[in-house]
C-alpha cells in the first residue's frame, strides 16, 4: 500500500470493485476503515464522491473526475519511486505492458521469458486489451509501454520500433496451397475458408481485400479467437487468413503451413512499440523497450531466413 495516501488507495480500490466490502477484502483492511477515510475524503472535498446503493457504492460526476486523477497519481508515484530505484541501481520493480489479444501466444511470452532470463527481479505485468483501445489506455495512464498494431497517427503516442509481417493463409502442411510460395486472393477461394471476426484486427483487412477483389469465399466457419481458427484449420475444417506472426509457433513446429498472399496491393501488418509523449521512460522501462527491439529484430531475421530463395 502507498504509505502517502491511505485515503487515494481506499477510494481507488472502492471504485474499482463498486463495494467496500470488497475493497475491505483485496486490501485486508476493515470496511469500516474504508468507510471513515471515504466519509473524510467527501467531507475535505464537500462534495460526495459515491453515490451508495443497495447493490453497492456507484461513482458521482465528481467521483468520476477523481478517480482519472486519482489513477493519474498512482502512475506518477510509480515513475517517482522507479526513477528513485534507477538512482540507487536497483534492478527490480515492474513495468506495465498493454498488446492486444493476437500477441498473446507468441510474441508476448517470448518477451516475458527473455526478461526474466535476464532481468529475474522485473516484473512485466501484462494487461490484454482490444487493439482499438490499447491508445487510448496508454495515454490515459494504464500502461508504461504498449505493443499495438497497425497504430494510429495520434499526437502524444511516440513510435519507438516497428515491424511488419506478411499476410496470408494458414492450412495444414498436407494442403495444395503449402506447396506454394505465395499465392492470389483468387487461387484460395476454391477452399473452404474460416473467416475472422472483430474485434481481430485482421477481420477488416480481409474484408477489405475481398471487397476490392468482388470475391465472395466460401465459409466454413466464423471465429473472433486467432487460437480458435488455428484449430479448426488443423482440424482439416478450412484455411483461414492472418499474419505470420499469429502462426509462427505452429509453422516451426511443422504443424501447420503459412503461404503469404501476393500481390502489389496486399497490406503487412504493422506491429509497434510505442509509449506516451508526455511521460518519461524510466530506465528499467527502457530496458523493457530493448528487449522488445531484440525480439522484433529476431523476428524479422527468422521471416528473411524462411523468405530466402534455397540456391542448389
Amino acid at each position: 500500500m502507498h504509505p502517502f495516501s491511505r485515503f487515494m488507495v481506499y477510494f481507488l480500490a472502492v471504485a474499482r470493485h463498486k463495494s467496500i466490502r470488497r475493497a475491505a477484502e483485496e486490501l485486508h483492511i476493515a470496511g469500516s476503515a474504508i468507510n471513515r477515510h471515504i466519509l473524510l475524503g467527501e467531507k475535505e472535498l464537500q462534495t460526495p464522491l459515491f453515490e451508495r446503493l443497495p447493490t453497492g457504492m456507484r461513482l458521482t460526476a465528481a467521483g468520476e473526475l477523481f478517480y482519472a486523477c486519482a489513477r493519474r497519481w498512482v502512475k506518477d508515484l510509480d515513475d517517482l519511486t522507479r526513477q528513485i530505484d534507477d538512482l540507487k541501481g536497483i534492478r527490480r520493480g515492474q513495468v506495465d505492458l498493454l498488446a492486444p489479444e493476437a500477441l498473446s501466444r507468441a510474441f508476448v511470452p517470448q518477451l516475458v521469458a527473455d526478461m526474466k532470463a535476464s532481468h529475474p527481479g522485473v516484473v512485466l505485468n501484462v494487461n490484454i486489451r482490444d487493439n482499438k483501445r490499447i491508445c487510448q489506455a496508454l495515454l490515459s495512464g494504464e500502461g508504461d509501454l504498449a505493443l499495438v498494431l497497425d497504430p494510429d497517427d495520434m499526437r502524444d503516442i511516440v513510435v519507438l520500433h516497428r515491424m511488419t509481417f506478411p499476410l496470408g493463409f494458414v492450412c495444414p502442411p498436407a494442403h495444395p496451397l503449402a506447396r506454394k510460395s505465395s499465392v492470389r486472393l483468387a487461387q484460395c477461394m476454391d477452399h473452404p475458408v474460416i473467416m475472422p471476426e472483430q474485434p481481430l484486427a485482421i477481420a477488416s483487412v480481409f474484408d477489405g481485400l475481398l471487397r476490392g477483389a468482388r470475391i465472395s469465399p466460401p465459409v466454413a466457419a466464423r471465429a473472433n479467437n486467432v487460437q480458435m481458427m488455428l484449430s479448426l484449420v488443423a482440424a482439416g475444417i478450412g484455411i483461414c487468413f492472418l499474419s505470420s506472426l499469429d502462426v509462427m509457433a505452429e509453422v516451426l513446429r511443422g504443424e501447420l503451413a503459412f503461404v503469404p498472399l501476393a500481390g502489389v496491393q496486399v497490406p503487412h501488418l504493422t506491429l509497434a512499440l510505442v509509449h506516451d509523449r508526455t511521460r518519461q521512460l524510466s530506465r528499467l522501462t527502457r530496458q523493457v523497450e530493448a528487449m522488445t527491439r531484440d525480439i522484433m529484430a529476431r523476428h524479422a531475421r527468422q521471416r528473411d531466413c524462411r523468405a530466402a530463395p534455397i540456391i542448389p
